[in-house]
Protein backbone atom coordinates (compact mmCIF):
# COMPACT_ATOMS: atom_id res chain seq x y z
CA UNK A 1 0.00 0.00 0.00
CA UNK A 2 2.92 2.49 0.63
CA UNK A 3 3.99 2.04 -2.60
CA UNK A 4 1.19 3.76 -4.05
CA UNK A 5 1.57 6.74 -5.48
CA UNK A 6 -0.90 9.87 -4.11
CA UNK A 7 -1.75 10.89 -7.16
CA UNK A 8 -4.65 10.73 -10.10
CA UNK A 9 -5.15 8.03 -12.25
CA UNK A 10 -6.72 4.85 -13.02
CA UNK A 11 -5.88 0.81 -10.97
CA UNK A 12 -7.68 -2.21 -11.69
CA UNK A 13 -7.82 -5.75 -10.13
CA UNK A 14 -7.13 -9.09 -11.63
CA UNK A 15 -7.78 -12.39 -10.99
CA UNK A 16 -5.65 -15.32 -10.97
CA UNK A 17 -5.95 -15.80 -15.00
CA UNK A 18 -4.89 -11.90 -15.62
CA UNK A 19 -8.94 -11.49 -16.52
CA UNK A 20 -9.65 -7.75 -15.75
CA UNK A 21 -12.48 -7.79 -12.71
CA UNK A 22 -12.54 -4.20 -11.88
CA UNK A 23 -11.79 -0.82 -13.33
CA UNK A 24 -11.39 2.36 -10.95
CA UNK A 25 -10.13 5.74 -11.21
CA UNK A 26 -9.37 8.26 -8.29
CA UNK A 27 -8.11 11.84 -7.61
CA UNK A 28 -5.88 10.30 -5.13
CA UNK A 29 -5.18 6.35 -5.92
CA UNK A 30 -3.64 5.67 -2.35
CA UNK A 31 -6.57 6.66 -0.53
CA UNK A 32 -8.68 5.14 -2.59
CA UNK A 33 -7.25 1.89 -2.92
CA UNK A 34 -6.87 2.21 1.32
CA UNK A 35 -10.46 1.97 1.46
CA UNK A 36 -11.09 -1.40 0.05
CA UNK A 37 -9.01 -2.61 3.19
CA UNK A 38 -12.01 -1.66 5.24
CA UNK A 39 -13.97 -4.37 4.41
CA UNK A 40 -17.30 -4.49 6.60
CA UNK A 41 -17.84 -1.20 5.09
CA UNK A 42 -18.09 -2.43 1.69
CA UNK A 43 -20.89 -3.85 -0.43
CA UNK A 44 -21.35 -7.50 -1.45
CA UNK A 45 -20.54 -7.12 -4.87
CA UNK A 46 -17.26 -5.51 -3.76
CA UNK A 47 -16.36 -7.80 -1.00
CA UNK A 48 -16.57 -10.86 -3.42
CA UNK A 49 -14.82 -8.76 -5.81
CA UNK A 50 -11.83 -8.31 -2.95
CA UNK A 51 -11.70 -11.64 -2.38
CA UNK A 52 -11.44 -13.36 -6.23
CA UNK A 53 -9.05 -10.59 -7.32
CA UNK A 54 -4.92 -11.39 -6.90
CA UNK A 55 -3.56 -8.68 -8.49
CA UNK A 56 -3.83 -4.62 -8.06
CA UNK A 57 -2.27 -2.51 -10.93
CA UNK A 58 -2.41 1.17 -11.59
CA UNK A 59 -1.31 3.98 -14.11
CA UNK A 60 -0.76 7.40 -12.81
CA UNK A 61 -1.80 10.43 -14.95
CA UNK A 62 -2.11 13.67 -15.00
CA UNK A 63 -5.82 15.05 -14.07
CA UNK A 64 -8.54 13.35 -12.66
CA UNK A 65 -10.66 14.61 -15.90
CA UNK A 66 -7.56 12.34 -17.95
CA UNK A 67 -8.48 9.54 -15.54
CA UNK A 68 -12.34 9.86 -16.08
CA UNK A 69 -11.50 9.67 -20.12
CA UNK A 70 -9.32 6.55 -19.71
CA UNK A 71 -11.46 5.03 -17.05
CA UNK A 72 -14.92 4.86 -19.43
CA UNK A 73 -12.87 3.57 -22.57
CA UNK A 74 -11.25 0.67 -20.18
CA UNK A 75 -14.67 -0.25 -19.35
CA UNK A 76 -16.30 -0.18 -22.34
CA UNK A 77 -12.99 -2.76 -23.81
CA UNK A 78 -12.82 -5.19 -21.00
CA UNK A 79 -16.13 -5.07 -19.74
CA UNK A 80 -15.14 -5.84 -16.10
CA UNK A 81 -17.40 -7.80 -14.55
CA UNK A 82 -17.88 -5.50 -11.24
CA UNK A 83 -18.19 -2.51 -12.99
CA UNK A 84 -21.80 -3.33 -13.12
CA UNK A 85 -23.61 -0.08 -12.93
CA UNK A 86 -21.14 1.47 -16.13
CA UNK A 87 -21.41 -2.36 -17.82
CA UNK A 88 -24.68 -3.17 -17.87
CA UNK A 89 -26.80 -0.28 -16.98
CA UNK A 90 -28.86 0.95 -20.11
CA UNK A 91 -29.44 4.48 -18.98
CA UNK A 92 -25.21 5.03 -19.25
CA UNK A 93 -24.42 8.33 -21.09
CA UNK A 94 -21.86 7.97 -24.02
CA UNK A 95 -20.56 10.22 -26.28
CA UNK A 96 -21.09 10.02 -30.57
CA UNK A 97 -19.46 10.98 -32.65
CA UNK A 98 -21.85 11.09 -36.11
CA UNK A 99 -21.00 9.98 -39.90
CA UNK A 100 -22.10 13.32 -40.98
CA UNK A 101 -20.03 14.98 -43.55
CA UNK A 102 -19.74 17.58 -40.87
CA UNK A 103 -19.80 15.05 -37.70
CA UNK A 104 -21.93 15.97 -35.01
CA UNK A 105 -21.00 15.53 -31.22
CA UNK A 106 -23.93 14.40 -29.03
CA UNK A 107 -24.76 12.49 -25.73
CA UNK A 108 -26.52 9.11 -26.31
CA UNK A 109 -27.95 6.74 -23.64
CA UNK A 110 -26.92 3.14 -23.99
CA UNK A 111 -30.70 1.85 -24.91
CA UNK A 112 -30.78 4.58 -27.92
CA UNK A 113 -27.44 2.85 -29.23
CA UNK A 114 -29.06 -0.27 -29.11
CA UNK A 115 -32.66 0.76 -30.26
CA UNK A 116 -31.51 2.73 -32.71
CA UNK A 117 -28.47 0.95 -34.15
CA UNK A 118 -26.26 4.25 -34.12
CA UNK A 119 -23.31 4.43 -35.69
CA UNK A 120 -20.46 6.39 -35.69
CA UNK A 121 -18.09 6.72 -33.01
CA UNK A 122 -18.96 5.84 -29.48
CA UNK A 123 -16.95 6.40 -26.47
CA UNK A 124 -17.65 5.64 -22.86
CA UNK A 125 -19.91 5.10 -20.56
CA UNK A 126 -19.63 7.67 -18.54
CA UNK A 127 -20.87 7.35 -14.46
CA UNK A 128 -23.42 10.70 -14.79
CA UNK A 129 -24.99 13.15 -17.06
CA UNK A 130 -22.47 15.76 -15.69
CA UNK A 131 -19.68 14.53 -15.79
CA UNK A 132 -20.12 13.94 -19.89
CA UNK A 133 -21.23 17.60 -19.76
CA UNK A 134 -17.63 18.68 -17.81
CA UNK A 135 -15.78 16.54 -20.25
CA UNK A 136 -17.67 18.41 -23.69
CA UNK A 137 -17.65 21.54 -22.33
CA UNK A 138 -13.86 21.42 -21.52
CA UNK A 139 -13.02 19.31 -24.67
CA UNK A 140 -15.09 22.19 -26.79
CA UNK A 141 -13.18 24.69 -26.09
CA UNK A 142 -10.32 23.00 -27.78
CA UNK A 143 -11.53 21.17 -30.50
CA UNK A 144 -14.45 23.33 -31.74
CA UNK A 145 -17.55 21.60 -33.85
CA UNK A 146 -20.77 22.15 -35.05
CA UNK A 147 -23.79 20.31 -34.01
CA UNK A 148 -26.07 22.17 -36.40
CA UNK A 149 -27.74 18.89 -38.38
CA UNK A 150 -28.17 19.74 -42.19
CA UNK A 151 -31.59 21.34 -43.60
CA UNK A 152 -32.62 22.74 -47.34
CA UNK A 153 -35.35 24.65 -45.06
CA UNK A 154 -34.54 28.75 -45.46
CA UNK A 155 -35.23 29.29 -41.50
CA UNK A 156 -32.80 27.30 -40.43
CA UNK A 157 -29.79 28.99 -42.44
CA UNK A 158 -27.35 31.00 -41.24
CA UNK A 159 -24.37 30.10 -38.61
CA UNK A 160 -25.45 28.31 -35.46
CA UNK A 161 -25.78 29.80 -31.65
CA UNK A 162 -22.17 28.49 -31.02
CA UNK A 163 -20.49 30.15 -33.89
CA UNK A 164 -20.95 33.34 -32.22
CA UNK A 165 -19.06 32.13 -29.00
CA UNK A 166 -16.37 31.22 -31.07
CA UNK A 167 -17.01 27.13 -30.14
CA UNK A 168 -17.88 26.18 -34.01
CA UNK A 169 -15.52 26.34 -36.92
CA UNK A 170 -17.98 27.47 -39.16
CA UNK A 171 -19.42 24.20 -40.72
CA UNK A 172 -23.22 25.70 -40.87
CA UNK A 173 -21.59 29.05 -42.21
CA UNK A 174 -19.45 27.54 -44.81
CA UNK A 175 -15.81 28.64 -43.06
CA UNK A 176 -14.30 25.33 -43.34
CA UNK A 177 -13.89 22.89 -45.41
CA UNK A 178 -14.72 19.04 -44.25
CA UNK A 179 -11.15 18.05 -44.70
CA UNK A 180 -10.14 20.65 -42.35
CA UNK A 181 -12.99 19.69 -40.16
CA UNK A 182 -12.35 15.59 -40.09
CA UNK A 183 -8.87 16.70 -38.95
CA UNK A 184 -10.35 18.54 -35.92
CA UNK A 185 -12.62 15.86 -35.29
CA UNK A 186 -10.40 13.39 -35.56
CA UNK A 187 -7.97 15.20 -33.15
CA UNK A 188 -11.00 15.76 -30.56
CA UNK A 189 -11.49 11.68 -30.63
CA UNK A 190 -7.95 10.71 -30.03
CA UNK A 191 -8.27 13.44 -27.03
CA UNK A 192 -11.50 11.39 -25.77
CA UNK A 193 -9.79 8.48 -25.68
CA UNK A 194 -6.53 9.76 -23.45
CA UNK A 195 -4.22 9.95 -25.91
CA UNK A 196 -3.18 13.58 -25.12
CA UNK A 197 0.54 13.65 -26.09
CA UNK A 198 -0.72 11.51 -29.63
CA UNK A 199 -2.79 14.78 -29.89
CA UNK A 200 -0.33 16.94 -28.77
CA UNK A 201 2.47 15.43 -31.52
CA UNK A 202 0.14 15.93 -34.48
CA UNK A 203 -1.28 19.26 -33.32
CA UNK A 204 3.02 20.40 -33.03
CA UNK A 205 3.41 18.92 -36.72
CA UNK A 206 0.65 21.01 -38.09
CA UNK A 207 1.73 24.12 -36.36
CA UNK A 208 5.26 24.38 -37.53
CA UNK A 209 3.84 23.39 -41.13
CA UNK A 210 1.70 26.23 -40.98
CA UNK A 211 4.66 27.98 -39.77
CA UNK A 212 6.50 27.10 -42.74
CA UNK A 213 4.06 28.28 -45.12
CA UNK A 214 3.79 31.22 -43.17
CA UNK A 215 -0.07 30.35 -42.41
CA UNK A 216 0.56 32.57 -39.04
CA UNK A 217 -2.78 32.93 -37.86
CA UNK A 218 -3.63 28.91 -37.96
CA UNK A 219 -0.39 28.24 -36.60
CA UNK A 220 -1.32 31.09 -33.29
CA UNK A 221 -4.76 28.53 -33.32
CA UNK A 222 -2.83 25.30 -32.77
CA UNK A 223 -0.20 26.83 -30.34
CA UNK A 224 -3.91 27.66 -28.38
CA UNK A 225 -5.14 24.43 -28.58
CA UNK A 226 -1.80 22.73 -27.38
CA UNK A 227 -1.77 25.01 -24.57
CA UNK A 228 -5.40 24.60 -23.36
CA UNK A 229 -4.72 20.46 -23.83
CA UNK A 230 -1.50 21.30 -21.40
CA UNK A 231 -4.15 23.60 -18.91
CA UNK A 232 -6.16 20.99 -18.52
CA UNK A 233 -4.54 18.30 -17.86
CA UNK A 234 -2.01 20.35 -15.68
CA UNK A 235 1.15 18.20 -15.80
CA UNK A 236 2.96 16.50 -18.85
CA UNK A 237 2.21 12.42 -19.25
CA UNK A 238 2.94 10.16 -22.06
CA UNK A 239 0.68 7.41 -22.66
CA UNK A 240 1.44 4.02 -24.12
CA UNK A 241 2.37 4.80 -27.81
CA UNK A 242 1.39 1.70 -29.08
CA UNK A 243 -1.95 1.37 -27.40
CA UNK A 244 -5.25 3.50 -26.90
CA UNK A 245 -4.88 2.58 -23.27
CA UNK A 246 -3.03 1.20 -20.17
CA UNK A 247 -2.01 -2.60 -20.97
CA UNK A 248 -4.29 -4.80 -18.56
CA UNK A 249 -3.64 -7.86 -19.59
CA UNK A 250 0.22 -9.49 -20.27
CA UNK A 251 -0.87 -11.11 -23.38
CA UNK A 252 -0.76 -9.22 -26.63
CA UNK A 253 -3.08 -11.82 -28.38
CA UNK A 254 -5.74 -11.56 -25.25
CA UNK A 255 -5.93 -7.87 -25.95
CA UNK A 256 -6.53 -8.62 -29.36
CA UNK A 257 -9.27 -10.45 -28.75
CA UNK A 258 -10.69 -8.05 -26.01
CA UNK A 259 -10.43 -5.36 -28.34
CA UNK A 260 -11.83 -7.04 -31.51
CA UNK A 261 -14.85 -8.00 -29.07
CA UNK A 262 -15.66 -4.47 -28.14
CA UNK A 263 -15.42 -3.56 -32.26
CA UNK A 264 -17.75 -6.35 -32.75
CA UNK A 265 -20.28 -5.48 -30.08
CA UNK A 266 -20.06 -1.57 -31.10
CA UNK A 267 -20.33 -2.33 -34.98
CA UNK A 268 -22.28 -5.78 -34.99
CA UNK A 269 -24.55 -6.08 -32.76
CA UNK A 270 -23.04 -8.57 -30.99
CA UNK A 271 -23.26 -9.29 -26.77
CA UNK A 272 -19.93 -7.28 -25.17
CA UNK A 273 -19.01 -10.99 -24.14
CA UNK A 274 -19.40 -12.57 -27.34
CA UNK A 275 -16.63 -15.86 -27.65
CA UNK A 276 -13.77 -15.83 -30.36
CA UNK A 277 -12.67 -19.13 -29.28
CA UNK A 278 -12.68 -20.35 -33.18
CA UNK A 279 -11.94 -17.59 -35.52
CA UNK A 280 -11.81 -18.72 -39.38
CA UNK A 281 -10.34 -16.85 -42.28
CA UNK A 282 -10.62 -17.72 -45.89
CA UNK A 283 -8.78 -16.48 -48.90
CA UNK A 284 -8.93 -17.33 -52.89
CA UNK A 285 -5.94 -18.15 -55.24
CA UNK A 286 -6.17 -18.56 -58.78
CA UNK A 287 -3.87 -17.50 -62.09
CA UNK A 288 -6.67 -16.02 -64.63
CA UNK A 289 -9.23 -18.67 -62.66
CA UNK A 290 -7.20 -21.98 -63.26
CA UNK A 291 -6.10 -24.24 -60.44
CA UNK A 292 -8.58 -22.35 -58.31
CA UNK A 293 -8.56 -22.85 -54.33
CA UNK A 294 -9.62 -21.31 -51.58
CA UNK A 295 -8.12 -21.82 -47.90
CA UNK A 296 -9.56 -22.24 -44.35
CA UNK A 297 -7.09 -21.18 -41.83
CA UNK A 298 -8.51 -21.77 -38.07
CA UNK A 299 -7.04 -19.65 -35.36
CA UNK A 300 -8.28 -20.99 -31.65
CA UNK A 301 -7.82 -18.18 -28.65
CA UNK A 302 -6.14 -15.58 -31.24
CA UNK A 303 -3.78 -18.65 -32.46
CA UNK A 304 -3.30 -20.70 -35.37
CA UNK A 305 -4.69 -23.93 -34.99
CA UNK A 306 -2.98 -25.93 -38.46
CA UNK A 307 -4.99 -29.49 -38.10
CA UNK A 308 -7.63 -27.45 -38.82
CA UNK A 309 -7.41 -25.78 -41.84
CA UNK A 310 -8.69 -27.10 -45.16
CA UNK A 311 -8.54 -26.41 -48.72
CA UNK A 312 -11.72 -26.67 -51.48
CA UNK A 313 -10.45 -27.07 -54.45
CA UNK A 314 -12.89 -25.03 -56.80
CA UNK A 315 -14.40 -27.39 -59.86
CA UNK A 316 -17.55 -25.76 -60.16
CA UNK A 317 -15.75 -22.75 -62.91
CA UNK A 318 -12.42 -22.40 -64.57
CA UNK A 319 -12.69 -18.54 -65.28
CA UNK A 320 -11.74 -15.47 -62.72
CA UNK A 321 -14.42 -15.01 -60.58
CA UNK A 322 -13.85 -14.57 -56.59
CA UNK A 323 -16.74 -13.88 -55.60
CA UNK A 324 -18.44 -17.40 -56.78
CA UNK A 325 -15.57 -19.30 -55.58
CA UNK A 326 -15.58 -17.79 -52.26
CA UNK A 327 -19.42 -18.84 -51.94
CA UNK A 328 -18.54 -22.09 -53.13
CA UNK A 329 -15.91 -22.46 -50.89
CA UNK A 330 -18.33 -21.23 -47.97
CA UNK A 331 -21.10 -23.50 -49.21
CA UNK A 332 -19.45 -26.70 -49.12
CA UNK A 333 -18.09 -25.37 -45.59
CA UNK A 334 -21.53 -25.45 -44.06
CA UNK A 335 -21.82 -28.58 -44.92
CA UNK A 336 -19.50 -29.67 -42.33
CA UNK A 337 -20.53 -28.65 -38.75
CA UNK A 338 -19.11 -31.74 -37.36
CA UNK A 339 -15.91 -29.59 -37.71
CA UNK A 340 -16.99 -27.57 -35.34
CA UNK A 341 -18.82 -23.91 -36.02
CA UNK A 342 -16.42 -20.43 -35.86
CA UNK A 343 -17.55 -17.76 -33.78
CA UNK A 344 -16.37 -15.57 -36.86
CA UNK A 345 -15.26 -15.58 -39.98
CA UNK A 346 -12.39 -13.22 -41.65
CA UNK A 347 -12.99 -12.62 -45.74
CA UNK A 348 -9.98 -11.61 -47.24
CA UNK A 349 -11.49 -8.67 -49.34
CA UNK A 350 -13.84 -5.77 -48.79
CA UNK A 351 -17.51 -5.26 -49.46
CA UNK A 352 -17.57 -7.39 -52.68
CA UNK A 353 -15.98 -10.76 -50.85
CA UNK A 354 -18.52 -9.75 -47.63
CA UNK A 355 -21.38 -9.28 -49.58
CA UNK A 356 -20.97 -12.59 -51.73
CA UNK A 357 -20.55 -14.37 -48.57
CA UNK A 358 -24.03 -13.50 -47.16
CA UNK A 359 -25.58 -14.33 -49.97
CA UNK A 360 -25.30 -17.76 -48.84
CA UNK A 361 -24.10 -17.61 -45.48
CA UNK A 362 -27.16 -19.73 -43.33
CA UNK A 363 -25.37 -19.78 -39.82
CA UNK A 364 -26.13 -16.63 -37.41
CA UNK A 365 -22.07 -16.42 -36.88
CA UNK A 366 -20.54 -12.97 -38.06
CA UNK A 367 -18.52 -12.37 -41.42
CA UNK A 368 -16.08 -9.54 -41.83
CA UNK A 369 -13.50 -8.57 -44.19
CA UNK A 370 -10.17 -7.01 -44.21
CA UNK A 371 -9.40 -4.79 -47.35
CA UNK A 372 -5.74 -3.69 -48.42
CA UNK A 373 -3.72 -0.37 -49.37
CA UNK A 374 -4.37 0.86 -46.36
CA UNK A 375 -5.17 -2.52 -44.08
CA UNK A 376 -9.11 -1.89 -42.50
CA UNK A 377 -11.50 -4.20 -41.58
CA UNK A 378 -14.70 -3.60 -43.44
CA UNK A 379 -17.66 -4.89 -40.84
CA UNK A 380 -21.76 -5.52 -42.64
CA UNK A 381 -23.88 -3.42 -40.71
CA UNK A 382 -26.84 -5.92 -39.90
CA UNK A 383 -27.72 -7.81 -37.10
CA UNK A 384 -26.22 -11.73 -37.53
CA UNK A 385 -28.74 -13.26 -35.39
CA UNK A 386 -31.56 -12.21 -37.58
CA UNK A 387 -32.33 -12.79 -41.27
CA UNK A 388 -30.27 -11.01 -43.00
CA UNK A 389 -31.39 -8.19 -45.57
CA UNK A 390 -28.84 -7.37 -47.94
CA UNK A 391 -30.58 -4.69 -50.06
CA UNK A 392 -28.98 -1.37 -49.84
CA UNK A 393 -26.24 -3.16 -46.97
CA UNK A 394 -24.25 -0.97 -45.38
CA UNK A 395 -20.72 -1.27 -44.18
CA UNK A 396 -18.68 0.28 -41.51
CA UNK A 397 -15.08 0.46 -42.02
CA UNK A 398 -12.65 0.19 -39.07
CA UNK A 399 -9.57 2.32 -39.17
CA UNK A 400 -6.91 1.51 -36.74
CA UNK A 401 -3.12 2.16 -35.91
CA UNK A 402 -0.90 -0.22 -37.37
CA UNK A 403 0.38 -1.22 -34.25
CA UNK A 404 -2.89 -2.29 -32.69
CA UNK A 405 -3.15 -5.90 -31.57
CA UNK A 406 -6.56 -6.18 -33.36
CA UNK A 407 -5.59 -5.43 -36.96
CA UNK A 408 -2.26 -7.39 -36.75
CA UNK A 409 -4.38 -10.84 -35.83
CA UNK A 410 -6.97 -10.20 -38.56
CA UNK A 411 -3.86 -9.13 -40.85
CA UNK A 412 -2.14 -12.74 -39.21
CA UNK A 413 -5.38 -14.69 -40.39
CA UNK A 414 -5.44 -12.85 -43.75
CA UNK A 415 -1.84 -13.68 -44.22
CA UNK A 416 -1.74 -17.09 -42.94
CA UNK A 417 -4.97 -18.01 -45.30
CA UNK A 418 -3.00 -16.26 -48.40
CA UNK A 419 0.01 -18.46 -47.73
CA UNK A 420 -1.89 -21.56 -47.24
CA UNK A 421 -3.80 -21.15 -50.44
CA UNK A 422 -1.38 -20.23 -52.80
CA UNK A 423 0.78 -23.34 -51.20
CA UNK A 424 -2.50 -25.48 -52.93
CA UNK A 425 -2.37 -23.55 -56.13
CA UNK A 426 1.10 -23.51 -56.49
CA UNK A 427 0.93 -27.60 -56.05
CA UNK A 428 -1.96 -27.88 -58.32
CA UNK A 429 -0.32 -25.93 -60.91
CA UNK A 430 2.85 -27.95 -60.67
CA UNK A 431 1.09 -31.58 -61.15
CA UNK A 432 -1.50 -30.33 -64.12
CA UNK A 433 2.29 -28.90 -65.73
CA UNK A 434 3.54 -32.74 -65.55
CA UNK A 435 2.88 -35.26 -68.53
CA UNK A 436 0.57 -37.65 -67.78
CA UNK A 437 1.64 -40.97 -68.26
Amino acid sequence: MSSLPSSPGVYWFLDSDDNVLYVGKAKNIKNRVRSYTQYQRLSTRIQQMITTAVTLKHEVLTSELEALLVEAELIRTYQPPFNILLKDDKSNLYIRITKDIYPRVEKVRKREIIIKHLDGTILGPFPSAYKVTEVLKIARSIFKWCNKKPSKSPQNAGPCFYYHLDLCPGACAGTISPDDYAENIKDLVLFLKGKKQTVIKNLEIKMKAAVASEAFEKAATLRDQIRLIEEVTKQHYRLKPEMTLPVLQLSETQNAITYLRKILSTYAQLPAQYPLDRIEGYDVSNTQGTNPAVAMVTFTNGSPEKTEYRLFNIRSLNTPNDYHMMKEALIRRQNHPEWGKPNLVVVDGGKGQIRAALSIWEWNIPVIGIAKRPDRIIIPDIEFHSPKKLTGLKYHIIELEETHPTLKLIQQIRDEAHRFSKKQHDRMRTKNALPKS
